[in-house]
C-alpha cells in the first residue's frame, strides 16, 4: 500500500521569491528579523521573524514543528525530507503553504507576482523528488477578471506536479459560493485539479477584527466548515459534477453535525439532502487523532476520509506519527486503513496508484 499524506507543509524561504521576473522585483517579500534580547550571536529563538509584504508584517516560524529538521521543513534539503518521510511511513506528501493561510494583499499585480514565484519554486522542488512531493497550486484569485491569465498559470502548475488548487473558506472578501469563483471551478474541473479548502482565511475584514489569541477557530477552522456547509446548501457542486473538493486540517468530527444543518436548511426550502451527499458532491475530509474514528465511520462511512500529518507545523492538527499510529492500530480494519491512507487521497488528488 502506498501511503499519501493529504496535508503537509513547506515553510517559505527567500528562495521562494527567486522566480520573480525583473519587472516584479519591487514586489519581493522582505524577511524581517529583530533581535529581542541578549548580546553577541543570539540563538534562533531570540529572533522575531516575519515577511514584510505590501506594508504589512506577517509572522514567520511561529508555528513550526521543532521535532523536524529545519532544512526538511523549508525543503532546502529535499533528500532529507524524503528520508524523513520514509521514517514516518509516508510515500507521498501533498504540500501546502505556510504564509498563505492568511490574507497577504489586495493588489492584483503583487498577488500574481508572488504566487507565480511560489508556484515555480514548488515546481522546482517537485522535479527533484521522483513525484513523491506533490503540491497545491496557489491561484491568483484577484486576476479572475482575466480568466485566460489564471488558466495559463494553472496549466503550468498542472504540468509541473500540482495536483490541487489551494483555497480558504473565504477569498477576496467573498464567500466561496460567489459567482466570481465559478470560472475557477470550471478551470479546475477541466484541468482535473482538485479544489481544496485548507484551514485559514483570506479576508482582511475578518482577520483584522479577530485576535489570534482566542480567535484561532474563527480564523482557521470555522472557514473550512463554513465552506463545506455553503457549498452543499447552495448546491454549487451540482454545477461542476466532475470537480473534487477537499476540506483540509479542520478534523472531521463536525461533518455529521454540518450535514444535519444542511439537511434542515434544504428541507425548509422543500428540498432534500441525499443520503450519499458526500459521495455525490465528491467531498473529502481529513480526519485527525482527536476524532472518534469508530463513531465517525458509523456516521459517514470511510469513502470520504483522508489523513494528514500537518508536517512542518505544530498545532492542534499536527501528528508526525499519524501514519505509523494508524498502520499499527489493530482496531482499524486493513480495508479501512487502505481507504484512508491511499485510496481516498489518491482519488481526491488524482494520483495514479
Amino acid at each position: 500500500m502506498a501511503t499519501i499524506d493529504a496535508d503537509a507543509h513547506v515553510n517559505e524561504t527567500l528562495d521562494t521569491w527567486s522566480y520573480l521576473r525583473d519587472f516584479e522585483t519591487e514586489f519581493r517579500p522582505q524577511l524581517y528579523r529583530r533581535v529581542t534580547g541578549g548580546t553577541g550571536s543570539p540563538s534562533r529563538s531570540a529572533f522575531e521573524e516575519g515577511w514584510f509584504i505590501d506594508g504589512r508584517l506577517h509572522a514567520r516560524n511561529v508555528n513550526v514543528g521543532a521535532d523536524i529538521p529545519e532544512d526538511s521543513r523549508d525543503l532546502t534539503a529535499v533528500v532529507r525530507r524524503l528520508a524523513h518521510m520514509d521514517e514516518i511511513g509516508v510515500d507521498v506528501q501533498i504540500l501546502y503553504p505556510s504564509l498563505f493561510l492568511r490574507p497577504v494583499t489586495l493588489e492584483h499585480d503583487l498577488e500574481f507576482a508572488i504566487l507565480r514565484s511560489y508556484n515555480r519554486w514548488l515546481a522546482s522542488i517537485w522535479e527533484q523528488t521522483g513525484n513523491r512531493l506533490r503540491w497545491v497550486a496557489m491561484p491568483p484569485l484577484l486576476s479572475l477578471v482575466d480568466p485566460p491569465k489564471v488558466r495559463a498559470e494553472l496549466e503550468f502548475c498542472k504540468a509541473h506536479g500540482a495536483c490541487a488548487i489551494f483555497m480558504r473558506g473565504m477569498e477576496c472578501e467573498r464567500l466561496i459560493t460567489h459567482r466570481y469563483f465559478f470560472p475557477l471551478y470550471e478551470m479546475a474541473q477541466e484541468l482535473d485539479l482538485a479544489l481544496t479548502f485548507h484551514a485559514g482565511i483570506n479576508s482582511f475584514a475578518v482577520w483584522d477584527k479577530i485576535p489570534l489569541n482566542g480567535g484561532n477557530l474563527h480564523l482557521f477552522k470555522f472557514p473550512v466548515m463554513g465552506a463545506f456547509c455553503a457549498l452543499l446548501e447552495t448546491e454549487v457542486p451540482r454545477r461542476f459534477p466532475k470537480l473534487r473538493w477537499g476540506f483540509i486540517e479542520a478534523s472531521a468530527q463536525w461533518v455529521p453535525y454540518v450535514l444535519g444543518e444542511v439537511r434542515l436548511r434544504l428541507e425548509r426550502r422543500g428540498q432534500r439532502l441525499s443520503s450519499t451527499a458526500l459521495e455525490d458532491a465528491n467531498f473529502y475530509i481529513t480526519t485527525q487523532r482527536t476524532d472518534d474514528l469508530p463513531w465517525l465511520l458509523d456516521q459517514i462511512g470511510v469513502d470520504s476520509l483522508l489523513l494528514g500529518t500537518d508536517y512542518g507545523h505544530r498545532d492542534t492538527a499536527s501528528e508526525l506519527g499519524a501514519f505509523t499510529r494508524m498502520l499499527a492500530d489493530p482496531s482499524i480494519a486493513p480495508a479501512t486503513r487502505a481507504k484512508i491512507l491511499e485510496t481516498n487521497p489518491a482519488a481526491l488528488y488524482g494520483i495514479a496508484s
